[in-house]
């Protein structure tokens, strides 16, 4: 199975451990903090080490609640929204792309939530972050 990047407890996700694992991907995760800042001025990412994943993750908190997990693999981040069922109808009418939206209707829950999971490799990808994150934060 396919384990995240990241798993020594002692070595903090800093810039230079990012760029490491990152590669040309780095520009990506610097786009993805910068937007963070500009978009939800009121977010914060919040890294941890997750002893029950043996990783860090990232954690993209708006106010108290949780919008989103982000992952580090091999030149690319994952970043996870989870949703429940009752997010589908609204999903599907989000402007994301098609490609994405066909990936998570093909996702099956873990209990009560279903996870929305974007690989990104490039600045591309992050338009549809940024929609998603919109929406998580709006919602109650």
């Amino acid at each position: 199975m396919e384990r995240p990047l990241l798993n020594d407890k002692n070595e903090f996700p800093d810039d230079q451990v990012l760029a490491k694992h990152l590669g040309k991907t780095k520009s990506a995760w610097d786009a993805l903090t910068a937007g963070v800042a500009a978009k939800f001025p009121e977010a914060s990412l919040e890294w941890r080490y997750y002893n029950d994943g043996s990783a860090w993750l990232c954690k993209l908190t708006h106010k108290k609640k949780t919008v989103c997990w982000i992952s580090v693999w091999d030149k690319s981040f994952r970043i996870t929204f989870y949703f429940t069922a009752k997010s589908d109808k609204d999903i599907e009418n989000l402007e994301i792309s098609p490609d994405a939206k066909d990936s998570y209707c093909t996702k099956e829950p873990t209990g009560k939530l279903k996870p929305f999971t974007i690989e990104v490799r490039t600045q591309k990808a992050l338009k549809d972050v940024f929609v998603l994150a919109k929406y998580k934060s709006g919602l109650k």
